[in-house]
């Protein structure tokens, strides 16, 4: 098939800063090795040097809600002859265009779209493409039906680690939702030195929660990590913490499946009544891939601490193996490639879906 791949605002890469980009990145250089021509219509800046991809055409920056990523399309189209099967929108927003449903075999790519902010649809049917359970969940709620594909990465980008250290490490980008300060605390509170590894996106949040207990002896900070380096840091870690806060509903959480790929046990944070990806998804099941710590208010740190400790008191039950196994059987890329390969067959025999589960 000829795919046309458009993503988001931002360039993507192997290193890219955005979960959404590192996907869309792996999707089309594993549906190149699949055999596909895939051609990448993305932001100025990407980085494909070591891809299969047919061709990448860059795109300035959005100044407004036009979709420039289609009228490139048209420009390329009708410059080149190259018709395209699917046309996968990457990026969100009300930017498409509505010539796309009628021209091509079309489906959207959502990774981080919260379903109360208003958006419109042009016509019911839409191939809209979710990366999780929870997200289709928020979908539906709104009436919108979507198909879920879940997230995947490079098989090999990560080497499994049998063995660990008496740390903590902690992941993402630096913001209150993410609440970095309660893995800070729950660990001191076990005995257990944290590193902390991610940009201080919200400089609020890490100057007012992370910084005061910065000491690099019992919490440490590095403050942007590549793939490299959290080979060498987080896949030494004795158990990584997946912690939110009351208004943080996590809709995947690439940095999960990052800790099962290096086999390393995760303890994830879930407010009760209120659903995140980690327990709708079965991102880790509770007492195999690491524990679920459900609780009932993020401000209230003693109630963390009293159900956290425990649970970080029995992270060495947790078998290192089986982490690696979930990420293998559920989230690799050349799954994820496979996955949407079988979608794109589906939709380019003129087939429209509403709320499905892929098969495998």
């Amino acid at each position: 098939m000829k795919l046309c791949l458009t993503n988001n605002i931002f360039p993507c890469g192997p290193n890219a800063s955005y979960g959404g980009e590192r996907m869309i990145f792996y999707l089309a250089d594993h549906l190149a090795k699949l055999g596909h021509e895939v051609y990448c219509f993305m932001r100025d800046g990407c980085d494909f040097s070591q891809t299969g991809i047919k061709d990448f055409i860059p795109l300035p920056p959005l100044k407004d809600d036009s979709d420039v990523s289609y009228e490139a399309v048209k420009e390329y189209m009708a410059r080149t002859g190259v018709d395209f099967d699917v046309y996968l929108c990457g990026y969100f927003g009300n930017g498409w265009n509505p010539e796309l449903i009628d021209r091509f075999n079309y489906a959207e790519f959502t990774w981080c779209r919260w379903a109360h902010v208003p958006w419109t649809l042009p016509k019911p049917g839409f191939n809209i493409i979710s990366c999780s359970k929870h997200l289709q969940l928020d979908f539906q709620k709104v009436g919108i039906p979507t198909i879920r594909i879940p997230f995947g990465l490079p098989k090999d980008l990560y080497t499994f680690e049998p063995e660990h250290d008496n740390y903590a490490v902690w992941l993402g980008k630096i913001e209150s939702g993410k609440a970095p300060s309660l893995a800070i605390k729950l660990a001191k509170a076990a005995g257990l030195k944290i590193i902390l590894l991610g940009p201080p996106y919200s400089t609020t949040c890490f100057f007012n929660e992370v910084a005061p207990y910065i000491d690099n002896k019992t919490v440490f900070w590095v403050r942007g990590v590549d793939d490299i380096q959290k080979q060498k840091i987080m896949s030494r870690a004795k158990v990584f913490i997946s912690s939110n806060a009351n208004h943080w509903g996590e809709h995947f959480g690439i940095v999960n499946i990052e800790a099962l790929a290096m086999g390393v046990p995760v303890l994830g944070f879930s407010k009760i009544n209120q659903d995140c990806s980690i327990v709708v998804d079965e991102i880790i099941r509770d007492g195999e891939h690491g524990f679920i710590l459900n609780y009932n208010d993020s401000d209230d740190v003693q109630e963390i601490i009293n159900k956290g400790v425990p649970l970080l008191n029995r992270i060495h039950e947790i078998d290192r193996v089986e982490c690696r196994g979930k990420f293998e059987l559920m989230y690799t890329a050349e799954l994820m490639a496979k996955r949407y390969e079988w979608f794109f067959e589906q939709i380019q025999g003129g087939k429209r879906y509403g709320t499905l589960e892929l098969p495998f």
